[in-house]
């Protein structure tokens, strides 16, 4: 198996994992398909990704990391620096095979991952330190390493994305905003703590925090916000607008006739550039 198509398949399985449902009937036969002819099919799992945006969000970021690290092997304590841990291109095909081809590719891969070290093994080659998530493997042969990590999965204590591993240092467009919110909506909804960790970026505007998170008090209590919704590492500046854009944010969900001169304004500017 080339590089590539070794990362598109670890990538698309480290995205089926991070799924909290089953994926769209038509998308599963499509995945049944490919993984009938998984030898040649492996790159149509790349285009297939963009058809479903919470697979495609995972899997983008599971695919920067592997190619970023160049596949290396990160664990928390005994592996060392430079060893390379992996299991055999026909062990990873046989996995993926039995995933792609099962009638729900989530719960299958859920399943396999519970009971499957060599699986744990596979997708614990995504590093925390470059990363948006992390896990602990609890369950360990006599010879493995004691921790590994992976991007996909949260921590217990809370759901931590890595802003700038994510966006980069310039936190400032709508659309880096969405992305974001992608991530994070499905896990506060779960009732899951979450914490956006801003160390590293430089410049956090309203464009970005609107979508990143003024957008989910359209449907989720600024209590349960509150008590569900972290962030670490803002400057000064970066908090302020921060709070300053939760503020509005609650005003304009709670209030339709703000709602409704805040809208009005926006199409009059939109006009009138």
């Amino acid at each position: 198996m080339n590089p590539l198509d070794k990362i598109t398949l670890k990538s698309f399985l480290a995205a089926l994992l991070h799924l909290d449902h089953p994926l769209p009937e038509d998308l599963q036969r499509q995945v049944n398909d490919i993984g009938k002819a998984l030898h040649s099919d492996v790159p149509k799992l790349h285009s297939l990704t963009k058809k479903y945006s919470p697979v495609q969000q995972a899997y983008k970021n599971a695919r920067r990391i592997l190619q970023k690290d160049g596949e290396r092997f990160r664990s928390a304590s005994s592996v060392e620096e430079n060893n390379q841990v992996d299991i055999s291109d026909e062990k990873l095909m046989n996995l993926a095979s039995d995933i792609l081809n099962a009638e729900d590719s989530v719960s299958f891969v859920k399943n396999a991952y519970a009971e499957s070290f060599e699986l744990k093994l596979l997708l614990s080659q995504l590093p925390s330190g470059e990363g948006v998530y992390s896990v602990e493997l609890n369950e360990r042969s006599d010879n493995s390493p004691q921790k590994a990590s992976s991007p996909l999965q949260p921590q217990e204590s809370a759901y931590k994305i890595n802003i700038f591993d994510l966006i980069g240092e310039y936190c400032i467009t709508i659309e880096d905003g969405q992305t974001v919110y992608d991530l994070i909506y499905p896990q506060l909804l779960a009732d899951r703590l979450v914490e956006l960790d801003f160390a590293g970026v430089r410049i956090c505007l309203p464009p970005f925090l609107n979508y990143a998170v003024g957008q989910l008090l359209s449907d989720i209590s600024g209590e349960k916000l509150e008590r569900l919704l972290t962030t670490s590492h803002l400057s000064a500046i970066a908090e302020r607008t921060y709070n300053r854009v939760l503020d509005t944010s609650k005003k304009y969900y709670a209030n339709p006739e703000f709602h409704s001169t805040v809208d009005a304004i926006k199409n009059e500017l939109a006009n009138n550039p």
